[in-house]
């Protein structure tokens, strides 16, 4: 299970943190989420109808981020990173993650 903090800062930026193995996961959530409810819950739509079989994949690029879901599968890279950042994690823990995320916004 992927431990991850979401918080507005001073600021009140939308923030995510976690541990450094999952960094580009955070990095995803402040650059492609930005703390809007709608996004969290149009990918946690995707999701579902990749889970029943309406859907195969999912694939696109956002702001600087680029992620692709399938079945099993959540992968996310950096776009102009000039080393190849990628992180590959289930499909379960990203929903997590959105889900978590979506009850923050949805809470704050």
């Amino acid at each position: 299970m992927i431990n991850i903090k979401f918080y507005r800062d001073a600021k009140g930026y939308f923030k995510a943190d976690t541990e450094s193995q999952y960094q580009l996961l955070s990095q995803y959530f402040q650059s492609e989420v930005q703390g809007v409810a709608a996004v969290c819950e149009d990918l946690l739509v995707t999701i579902a109808e990749i889970e029943i079989g309406d859907r195969i994949q999912l694939e696109g690029i956002g702001n600087a981020y680029g992620l692709k879901l399938t079945a099993d599968r959540a992968m996310l890279w950096n776009e102009f990173s000039e080393a190849e950042l990628t992180l590959e994690l289930p499909l379960a823990e990203f929903k997590q993650a959105l889900e978590d995320c979506l009850k923050f916004l949805q809470s704050a």
